[in-house]
């Protein structure tokens, strides 16, 4: 008759042992139990304790293998963390195999549900041996084991089970001694647990942090694919990975495995993906958790309706679903092949999935609006528009030739401090170019000073330069700072230079050559840090011949000369300039024009703007004004004495009469006059056409040629001339 003991019955007086395999040596158990509070002082995760605790167990008291389990979040099921001396086909069955506390009646169960241990001194005749022990484990055929649960309080954590080959009886300081080191065991795994615990949840925070750092960088699909996959693989601590993507529109669905992104036509997951937790999760909408197979009756009938793992060999699962518009339906999908997903790591996951979604939506919107915009041809035409004003330059309006040179010029003088001479019609925006010059220099933090040379007589013009001394002449009550003093460390900008006195230019020559200033009135030499731009609309070169403006002020002042070309010399910058005041002048007097007409524009493009853009600028406006200007400006309401003077004198461009830019250039006269000669006959026929209203019989009767001779002429300038009436 076996001798069974549990916790809770009578034990009999202890007979003689029958085996001396099984042996407790206290000096060695006392260093066991000190060895094994050592494991706390070392960092080291649950498994890796776990293994140390039952390696010393079995070591100390001389059993011959061992198992720990412990219980998962639910407090449902036994979860195999460590076994020692297992074979391989055991271990194996031990690690895929969980114990249900509901489900499964054997020994690791028992001793959970009562919190009391259970000595088991002949495994081979014992009459509570059950079926599902026998399947757990073939060492029930002989020898002893001890059950013993692991405890804080009265809150069971899980179990500890070692066994001898050799049968054996327990006394009861035998039982004492075992239950003082799982007592001592369960203090150990619980710290354990909870330092893991809080390590995890900080590794979870960061991965989080990253990934959504990812997400919000990105509007790839793909990309978004893989820091989802990524991420949920490393908070799970999970092996395998699927995003399951159904687009219910067009019934279609795209899969990413981690290694790849299609979509299934060949439905190479569709009868598979219908018997998992995929189809749960999407059907509820809702986190679908799939623990282990819990079932270890391998007889029992298979179940048409049971849900199966995705991969096979990772029967722990998790389906998160992810919400992406209206019209697709998805879901994250994590395997592993032991233990189960706690409650923190699906939280974390779940908000992972749950910015993956917003990513996914502002990518699809990203998507859309792109579409849209390549769609819109009307709008981006305004847009291109708009986009020529802004290829100005600090508020200079221009794309034509000319003035992208002037640009570049501007870019490359503003990073030194030399002397720039501005030169063009009044007009033509050198003020403009001037500030254009301060705002890209070193100097652009400074101040810039701007002084009409033109307008102040030439004593005040010195004082209001150079400053004076209290005393300096009648009424100079105190001291005065001149401009060049007040400008120091920005920019000077000297309009109309060529007004100045020739008295003042020999001042202003002595001043620019020895870098220091003298108020009138005064005997201090004061150092000036200014940069110097000086403007004219007269011609220097002439007034140093005519003897009235000094030939060494004129070198140093035009060390880089920028010429600025008239209005009419610059091409469809006209029109991208009258467009410009068009807008502005709707914003001011609340108006809605939307352009200019093309015969108005024809007028625009043939009148000479001595003016430049400022008479532009005034011409619009009074339009503006003046005018019953409609949706578009027409030639009805452009002032009647431009008309005369567009119609009486057509522009030519000068650069195409002659297109020098300096006497060292070359030009071929003989091609230049034919390709102008060839533009004109273009403009004369194009004129008499629009007269006819393309009739060319009509047309060549204006002209007072042949309607052969009319062909002929259209097709030498490249109209063509074969169609038509």
């Amino acid at each position: 008759m076996a001798r069974i003991i549990e916790q809770g019955g009578t034990i009999p007086p202890p007979p003689v042992r029958t085996s001396s395999a099984f042996s407790i040596d206290k000096d060695k158990l006392i260093k066991g139990i000190f060895q094994i509070s050592t494991f706390l002082t070392a960092p080291s995760s649950v498994a890796d304790i776990l293994g140390k605790i039952l390696d010393e167990v079995v070591d100390s008291m001389g059993f011959d293998r061992g198992i720990i389990l412990l219980l998962d979040e639910s407090r449902e099921n036994l979860i195999t963390r460590v076994v020692k001396n297992y074979s391989d086909e055991e271990a194996e069955k031990a690690y895929s195999s969980h114990l249900s506390l509901k489900k499964h009646d054997s020994f690791e169960t028992r001793v959970a549900k009562t919190g009391h241990y259970i000595a088991l001194e002949d495994s081979e005749k014992d009459p509570r041996t059950t079926e599902t022990d026998r399947k757990i484990s073939a060492f029930y055929k002989r020898g002893s084991t001890f059950y013993a649960p692991l405890k804080i309080e009265d809150d069971v954590i899980g179990i500890i089970a070692v066994w001898t080959k050799e049968k054996t009886r327990f006394s009861p300081d035998e039982i004492d001694i075992l239950l003082t080191f799982a007592n001592q065991v369960s203090i150990i795994i619980h710290i354990t647990r909870l330092f893991e615990i809080n390590r995890e949840k900080i590794e979870q925070l960061l991965i989080l942090q990253e990934a959504v750092s990812d997400l919000n960088s990105t509007y790839s699909i793909e990309r978004i694919h893989e820091i989802l996959i990524r991420s949920a693989l490393r908070i799970g601590k999970a092996e395998k990975a699927l995003i399951y993507f159904l687009d219910i529109v067009k019934n279609r669905v795209f899969i990413n495995d981690g290694e790849r992104g299609f979509i299934d036509n060949k439905s190479e997951y569709g009868v598979r993906i219908d018997r998992t937790i995929i189809r749960r999760a999407l059907d509820s909408d809702t986190i679908t958790v799939q623990k282990p197979d819990e079932e270890t009756d391998e007889d029992s009938e298979e179940d048409s309706d049971a849900v199966v793992p995705l991969y096979e060999g990772y029967p722990s699962e998790v389906a998160i679903p992810l919400k992406v518009k209206d019209r697709f339906k998805g879901v994250l999908l994590l395997g592993m092949r032991t233990g189960i997903y706690s409650q923190d790591q699906i939280n974390v996951l779940d908000i992972l999935v749950n910015n993956a979604a917003t990513s996914y939506d502002s990518a699809i919107m990203h998507s859309i609006l792109s579409i849209e915009a390549k769609s819109l041809k009307t709008e981006v035409e305004k847009l291109k528009e708009r986009e020529d004003i802004l290829l100005g330059f600090h508020n200079i309006l221009g794309k034509s030739k000319k003035m992208v040179g002037i640009f570049h010029v501007i870019e490359e003088v503003a990073k030194h401090d030399t002397n720039i001479l501005i030169q063009g019609e009044s007009g033509t925006g050198k003020e403009l170019v001037s500030r254009a010059i301060h705002r890209q220099s070193h100097r652009s933090q400074k101040r810039f000073v701007d002084v009409n040379c033109a307008a102040i007589p030439g004593t005040l013009l010195e004082s209001e330069l150079f400053g004076y001394e209290a005393g300096a002449f009648t009424d100079a009550r105190k001291r005065k700072l001149g401009l060049l003093e007040y400008a120091s460390g920005g920019t000077l900008f000297l309009d109309e230079i060529g007004d100045m006195s020739p008295p003042l230019q020999a001042k202003f020559l002595r001043m620019l050559e020895d870098g220091y200033i003298r108020r009138l009135g005064g005997n201090e030499s004061i150092p000036v840090d200014v940069r110097f731009i000086f403007a004219t609309n007269r011609d220097l070169s002439k007034m140093v011949a005519e003897g009235s403006f000094r030939e060494d002020l004129f070198y140093r002042i035009s060390v880089v000369p920028i010429i600025l070309p008239p209005l009419r010399e610059r091409g469809d910058d006209l029109l991208l300039l009258a467009r410009n005041y068009v807008e502005e002048f709707n914003r001011k007097f609340n108006k809605k024009v939307k352009g200019v007409t093309k015969e108005a524009e024809e007028i625009l493009r043939r009148y000479t703007w001595p003016g430049n853009v400022r008479e532009l600028k005034n011409i619009i406006e009074r339009i503006m004004i003046l005018r019953d200007v409609g949706r578009h400006i027409t030639p009805e309401n452009i002032p009647a004495e431009m008309k005369v003077s567009a119609a009486q004198d057509p522009v030519v461009p000068a650069d195409e009469l002659f297109p020098l830019i300096s006497a060292t250039d070359r030009m071929d006269y003989k091609r230049a006059v034919e390709k102008l000669t060839g533009k004109i006959k273009a403009r004369i026929l194009e004129r008499a056409l629009e007269l006819s209203g393309g009739n060319k019989t009509k047309a060549a009767a204006l002209l007072n040629i042949s309607r052969y001779a009319l062909i002929r002429e259209l097709k030498k300038v490249g109209k063509g001339g074969d169609t038509g009436t």
